[in-house]
């Protein structure tokens, strides 16, 4: 027997709460106090304990990824391993709780390794495009690819789950190309939005809402609410102050129109943010400032706009992230950005293109506030598709957001965002997930769009080559590191992986089942060892595949790279079966090869669907039975007398229909 006591007024802070240790019991069990005052909310949080939360007085919420309830004195609440959960007093006393927590090694790996499917709509954004040019591969390869995967993967486990993205029409980019055109902004948006849209379709990107927002009087309407409300908020002030303008003529800059070194990393970066950290500059702050219009140094000089005082927010921020489990990558830049100390953002600037800053003449909202706010009004835009309710103005706390994007852009995605919406939806807590994509670099060097250093989708996107592009994207996608592009590579990838291997394997497999068993599928015989281990080694890949979509651990990259060991495993399995003496006279143990193989194929299929959904579907429909809608919960052998004709895929893919992948010369 032991004894520990404690005193309410030694309470130290824990997870944003006062707390007391209890102790600890055996097999790692801890107990501990906890008291939440009046109107204070616990930190986000998820460990790898077993823990429960027994309520001793008061009343509040406990709010979890999936739910939130209501808790008072008497309630005992569970959480199983990597749970979040939040505990929120919303009455006049103290809330008091005792904390009991426990390890278990086998519930921790079990949580670990489930992938659950989640119950709210759930809208999966792809950051939306600057109408100031096309989609080259570099684009492709991240946040377009990537949301697709995703979403496609949700679909297949049965959650409502939707693609949205849509043209940046107010973009200040959009304007600079308009200048370089000697078009308009408005005709530079709206061509290429249309071509923006038809690359995505080449890419076999399914988006389920594409919203244009220039011409939209509901949506500029939309943008003018929430940009009053945020006036009005405490971290919002007119303010006059330094910025910068263009020596000859007197033009305001900002973004495209200056350059400079970075005031956080000191490395080259544009107006307004460095593409190398992700640190937001206000243009008047880089060093050896320059100016894109002439060689003239620009003028310092003062305006008077609304600002955004960041620093008031970063309480919000950092408890949006916390709750979000955003990557570190974007904690550090949330850490370095609180380190430089207080930042006045200006949200509105002088521009004559833009959507017009009520109580500002001659300025417009910064892009950057619109586009936070554009998201909702994209899904009321579906809303209207689908018959739905959902509504822009009152976001609701049941909506999953999931935003896909490069890491340049993530001050604005994961770090303002969530302060604007904490500024003028006080009642929503947003639940948003954040994947990000480093550069995908062409020949060593960044895809520049200005100097022409690309490869656009459409010259390598076709009907025949879209699933060995998606392939190899996914393959060398930019995760967690810069990859490089070579058309070479690609080459490599259609014709000697995707063409050499993976079609020569089911071609032979298509054609021994067509010989020896009239088109269909066998049933098994005599199981040797190596059969067995192959079985087991379909569902390896199979669970490996849904780790690799799943939101806890998405990476196309594994998944391509996952698909390709698995088609090699199926190569090697059937060659060391390939022997046509034992063939004759052991046929039961051809049957269980044969049988096994095919199985194998349909998993492929099936597993592939996110990824290549063209290959995967007409691979399915080669197999009667198969469906490629649906994501296979387990390994099944098909029945004996299945139909197995590969006539549909072998035709299908039997040469290529672009010249440059064909082409073993450099372009």
């Amino acid at each position: 027997m032991r004894k520990s006591t404690f005193s309410r007024t030694e309470l130290s802070r824990a997870f944003g709460i006062d707390m007391a240790t209890l102790g600890t019991g055996s097999a790692g069990t801890g107990f501990s106090f906890g008291k939440v005052g009046p109107g204070v909310t616990s930190e986000p949080h998820r460990h790898d304990e077993s823990e429960a939360f027994v309520v001793l007085a008061g009343a509040g919420k406990v709010t979890t990824d999936l739910e939130e309830i209501s808790v008072k004195a008497g309630d005992v609440v569970l959480f199983d391993p990597f749970e979040a959960h939040v505990l929120r007093n919303d009455g006049d006393e103290d809330l008091d709780f005792v904390d009991v927590y426990w390890r278990n090694g086998k519930a921790a790996l079990d949580a670990a390794a489930k992938v659950a499917t989640p119950r709210r709509p759930i809208f999966v954004f792809s950051t939306p495009p600057t109408p100031n040019g096309d989609l080259h591969l570099g684009h492709l390869s991240g946040p377009y690819l990537g949301a697709d995967v995703y979403t496609r993967f949700l679909r297949m486990k049965g959650a409502e789950a939707y693609h949205l993205t849509g043209s940046d029409d107010y973009q200040s980019y959009v304007a600079t190309r308009a200048d370089a055109d000697e078009s308009t902004p408005a005709k530079v948006a709206r061509h290429y939005a249309d071509e923006i849209r038809t690359t995505l379709a080449l890419l076999d990107c399914e988006v389920h809402s594409f919203l244009p927002t220039l011409g939209d009087d509901a949506y500029a309407e939309f943008q003018a609410a929430c940009f009053r409300s945020l006036l009005s908020s405490t971290a919002v002030d007119p303010r006059e102050s330094p910025a910068l303008f263009e020596a000859v003529t007197g033009d305001y800059l900002y973004e495209p129109d200056v350059s400079g070194l970075c005031p956080d990393c000191g490395g080259s970066a544009g107006g307004n943010i460095c593409e190398e950290c992700g640190a937001p500059n206000l243009c008047h702050d880089l060093g050896a400032v320059r100016s894109r219009h002439s060689a003239e140094a620009p003028v310092f000089g003062s305006v008077r706009r609304a600002e955004l005082a960041l620093e008031r927010c970063y309480v919000n921020i950092d408890r949006h992230l916390r709750a979000s489990g955003a990557p570190v990558r974007i904690m550090d830049l949330f850490a370095r950005l609180r380190q430089r100390g207080d930042l006045s953002l200006p949200i509105t600037h002088p521009s004559d293109w833009g959507l017009l800053a009520e109580g500002f003449p001659g300025q417009v909202i910064w892009v950057w506030p619109e586009m936070a706010f554009g998201f909702l009004y994209k899904i009321q835009a579906l809303a209207r598709l689908l018959g739905r309710d959902w509504n822009a103005a009152t976001p609701s706390n049941d909506w999953q957001i999931v935003h896909f994007f490069g890491f340049d852009n993530s001050f604005y995605h994961a770090l303002l965002y969530p302060a604007v919406y904490a500024e003028v939806f006080s009642n929503w807590t947003p639940r948003i997930r954040y994947h990000v994509n480093e550069f995908y670099l062409l020949d060593g060097q960044k895809f520049s769009t200005s100097r022409g250093h690309a490869v656009w989708g459409k010259e390598v996107l076709g009907q025949k080559t879209v699933d060995a592009v998606r392939l190899h994207l996914g393959l060398t996608r930019p995760e967690g590191e810069r990859t490089n592009f070579t058309l070479d590579a690609l080459r490599r990838t259609e014709n000697e992986l995707f063409q050499g291997i993976w079609l020569n394997w089911l071609d032979a497999l298509h054609g021994e089942i067509k010989q020896d068993f009239g088109g269909c599928v066998p049933d098994a015989g005599d199981w040797a060892p190596a059969d067995r281990a192959f079985f087991a080694r379909i569902e390896i890949h199979r669970a490996a595949m849904e780790r690799a979509y799943s939101d806890d651990g998405f990476s196309v990259r594994r998944a391509a790279a996952q698909a390709c060991d698995f088609v090699r495993d199926c190569v090697i399995y059937r060659q060391t079966q390939d022997y046509a003496a034992a063939r004759r006279l052991y046929p039961a143990r051809t049957r269980t090869s044969l049988a096994l193989q095919a199985t194998a194929a349909t998993i492929l299929a099936q597993t592939l669907a996110p990824l290549m959904p063209r290959f995967a579907s007409t691979l399915a429909r080669g197999i009667d039975g198969v469906s490629t809608e649906t994501w296979p919960t387990s390994v099944r052998r098909l029945a004996p007398g299945t139909i197995f004709d590969l006539t549909p895929v072998l035709g299908f893919y039997a040469r290529s229909d672009n010249p440059i992948l064909n082409d073993q010369q450099a372009v």
